[in-house]
């Protein structure tokens, strides 16, 4: 039986100042991603395309901050960190959503966050002197 070789692991960054570049971290992910099985390629897209989002829309309350997107696809999972300089949120001590009650009765938010914490396998959190640090991980397939 023929030994297959490892696959190298890729590692890139994508540097963002504003809102307006998250086509640009899309695309970004989409390329470091390229080759990897599409239901995990399109898992960590939208678990990174929620992260970003809601970096500027509630820890710079719809401002303009830096944003560090890096990704390393490995043979076995793909590792996504997002770094900001935002004030300190945690999105794993963020209570689950209340998906039982009727619509017109539910608190609204934190549906971002249980969608995070059901796309990827591991979802850590630390903070910086200066922001925080998101850590998402999807196993591959």
């Amino acid at each position: 039986m023929a030994r297959r070789e490892r696959e190298a692991p890729v590692t890139a960054e994508f540097r963002a100042g504003s809102m307006r570049e998250l086509g640009g971290a899309l695309a970004f992910v989409d390329q470091v991603c390229a080759g990897v099985e599409a239901d995990t390629a399109l898992a960590v897209r939208l678990a990174i395309e929620e992260a970003f989002t809601n970096i500027y829309k509630h820890g710079y309350a719809g401002g303009e901050g830096p944003v560090a997107v890096r990704v390393d696809v490995a043979p076995r999972q793909i590792v996504a960190i997002l770094v900001d300089e935002a004030p300190a949120f945690d999105p794993t001590d963020a209570p689950a959503p209340d998906l039982d009650s009727p619509w017109d009765q539910r608190r609204a938010g934190g549906l971002g966050c249980h969608l995070l914490r059901q796309m990827m396998d591991e979802v850590k959190y630390a903070r910086r002197e200066r922001g925080n640090v998101l850590t998402l991980l999807k196993t591959r397939a």
